[in-house]
């Protein structure tokens, strides 16, 4: 069987320091959660699934023209791993490769994606974790069957762990994957490393 990848994007987390709803801040001249989507939906995967929370009835009209299915978190304290959970739910059993994207790395490239999505086609049995500057990032690639098989709650970072044998870290020259915006500083942050990316492309 052909491996398949895919993408859960998690973007139920509250709003914390921020006093806005972070996944509609605009970056790039958009609301966060679209840029993200439009970058992994261009990257060719399999399937995405969106995971939002407290806010989904501010933000499904936001992406409501883009394919992608939306899985709802309705615990608004519960930690990453039910988000993925949620997700995990809709997803295909064909699907081969889980990619876990966050919704605060808006400025992860397509290409990080579509690679990501590639080297699981290579290597569907390696939990695929991408680094920067030695820094460990998102998105990070899970063997479905470790996901599937994960007691209920297992935080990600604990999977990984339990795998260390299956780790590949792979080296990408994307800033982008080691950068949320969880604080207004963060953000600022991040609207400077667009600014970069922009003039760069000029």
């Amino acid at each position: 069987m052909a491996a398949k990848t895919g993408i859960i994007l998690l973007a139920a987390g509250a709003s914390g320091r921020m006093g806005r709803i972070k996944q509609l801040l605009p970056v790039l001249g958009e609301p966060a959660i679209r840029l993200c989507l439009s970058r992994i939906c261009n990257a060719g995967p399999d399937h995405v699934i969106v995971v939002l929370g407290a806010n989904q009835d501010r933000i499904r009209p936001v992406i409501k023209d883009i394919a992608a299915d939306i899985a709802v978190n309705p615990e608004p304290g519960s930690q990453m791993a039910d988000s993925v959970a949620c997700g995990l739910a809709l997803l295909p059993d064909d699907i081969t490769g889980v990619m876990v994207a966050l919704c605060d790395h808006p400025l992860v490239a397509q290409s990080t994606y579509a690679g990501l999505a590639a080297l699981h086609q290579k290597n569907p049995e390696s939990i695929l974790l991408p680094v920067y500057n030695r820094r460990g990032g998102h998105p990070t690639v899970f063997p479905a069957d470790l996901c599937r098989a994960a007691t209920p709650g297992t935080p990600l970072n604990a999977v990984v762990r339990a795998n260390a044998d299956r780790v590949c870290r792979i080296a990408v020259n994307d800033p982008a994957i080691v950068r949320d915006m969880d604080t207004p500083e963060d953000y600022q942050q991040m609207i400077d490393l667009a600014s970069g990316q922009t003039a760069q492309q000029a």
